[in-house]
């Protein structure tokens, strides 16, 4: 499916849709948890689904209705399907079942997409065999398809590089309960993506187990301790939300997104402090945010925690007087698609002055034009510069526009709620 979004100013109301790094890590819990849990406002996109067909392969007994999930959960015990578990395009899930599948009776395997399989898990899986875990890359290369021998957890103390990716950190925190001994994992260097680690300690506590961190270089959780099944309402999703402010900030307009917590721990929140440095009008709402477009200025940040923003802040400082300067952002070369190189090509194609020196993206505004946006399979790519399609001179066509399914089904309807002109093309 290909889109043409015509320039547009955009003004209105929308609802967040609910979050994707919550719906993963509750369903996961829920999954190994002691007891019935209900999730209600599930995420249902790809990516979600893709966890939940994995730990149904693995024995869990999960029941869905619309976006409310019953899990009756499995106190961590579970069984290998005989057959691979496919996981298409979806890293979260590869990430986080592999350390599930430490718990399960037998030798999983772990597939997907050519992307996917293009990832790196080999600290993943370095850490699961310092534990007792016998795991491996099939092809030797330290990315999926890969193979895990369920057995015991040994806990312990473990070192695990943080550079790549958070959620590394998040999958061996989630399985920690199960482990003999109390298990203390240490990072070498710096850990990025850091408040998707307290995401899965908050949601971990939730479901009554704790978990001891020290300034995000080490994590403890003390043996003996036990999820227990609850009843877990999914909030809004920031990462979302910040497509529709970006829309504001771009066209001048005004966009209110609600179903979002105002306390929130989702680190993507940190969006809305970036579109205010650069010039917006924030205010806060009872369930959410209004955000007011007004003249954009560049800025100089660092964004080592903040990867899924990263590209909805390069549309806005393709529009904002002066250069914007993004800072400590090499980890997004391992997401769904290299996002500094296919940022860089797609900007580029629109007008755009961009360049990368290894230490940060350098985006010079200006006044982009409307072209033909190949996603590269990214959902993130594809909601991004729709975003700029609405400020560009000119109409825009979004190249398979359907990988948006694999975290926000519903954007390019949303987007038309508050003004924008889309045409979906034959």
């Amino acid at each position: 499916m290909n889109v043409k979004i015509y320039p547009s100013k955009v003004n209105g109301e929308i609802s967040a849709p609910p979050s994707k790094s919550v719906t993963h890590r509750a369903i996961i819990i829920a999954s190994l948890a002691n007891g019935k849990s209900v999730i209600d406002n599930a995420l249902i996109a790809e990516d979600t689904l893709r966890t939940i067909d994995a730990l149904k392969a693995l024995g869990v007994d999960i029941q869905r209705d619309g976006n409310k999930i019953t899990i009756n959960g499995s106190n961590g015990k579970l069984k290998a399907p005989a057959k691979p578990i496919f996981l298409g395009n979806s890293g979260s899930t590869m990430r986080m079942i592999a350390a599930v599948c430490a718990l399960a009776d037998g030798e999983t395997t772990l597939t997907g997409e050519k992307r996917l399989c293009q990832r790196p898990v080999g600290e993943l899986i370095d850490a699961l065999n310092k534990i007792g875990i016998k795991a491996y890359s099939v092809n030797n290369n330290g990315c999926p398809p890969i193979k895990i021998k369920g057995g015991k957890i040994s806990g312990g103390n473990i070192v695990i590089k943080g550079d790549i990716s958070s959620q590394y950190i998040s999958a061996l925190l989630l399985v920690a309960p199960f482990a003999k001994e109390s298990l203390t994992t240490k990072i070498d260097g710096e850990l990025v993506s850091k408040p998707y680690v307290a995401l899965t300690i908050d949601i971990m506590k939730t479901f009554c187990v704790n978990v001891q961190k020290n300034n995000f270089q080490n994590f403890t959780i003390e043996k003996g301790q036990q999820y227990k099944g609850k009843s877990y309402t999914i909030e809004g999703d920031y990462s979302s939300a910040s497509y529709f402010f970006a829309a504001a900030a771009i066209t001048n307009g005004s966009v209110t997104v609600k179903n979002l917590s105002v306390n929130s721990s989702q680190g993507d929140k940190y969006f809305l402090e970036l579109l205010e440095k650069m010039g917006c009008y924030i205010k806060k709402e009872i369930d959410g945010f209004t955000v007011v477009g007004k003249k954009l200025n560049g800025i100089e940040i660092d964004m080592s925690d903040y990867p899924d923003i990263v590209q909805t802040l390069t549309v806005v400082a393709a529009f904002a007087k002066g250069t914007t300067k993004i800072n400590n952002i090499g980890h997004l070369r391992y997401k769904e698609s290299d996002r500094i190189e296919t940022t860089i090509k797609e900007l580029k194609k629109m007008g755009v002055k961009v360049n990368y020196d290894d230490k940060s993206l350098n985006i010079e505004g200006g006044n982009p034009k409307g072209t033909s946006i190949d996603t590269h399979n990214d959902h993130r790519v594809a909601m991004s510069f729709a975003i700029a399609a609405l400020g560009a001179q000119g109409k825009t066509v979004i190249q398979n526009a359907e990988v948006v399914r694999k975290s926000y089904p519903a954007f390019f309807e949303d987007l038309q709620k508050i003004g924008a002109k889309i045409e979906v093309l034959p």
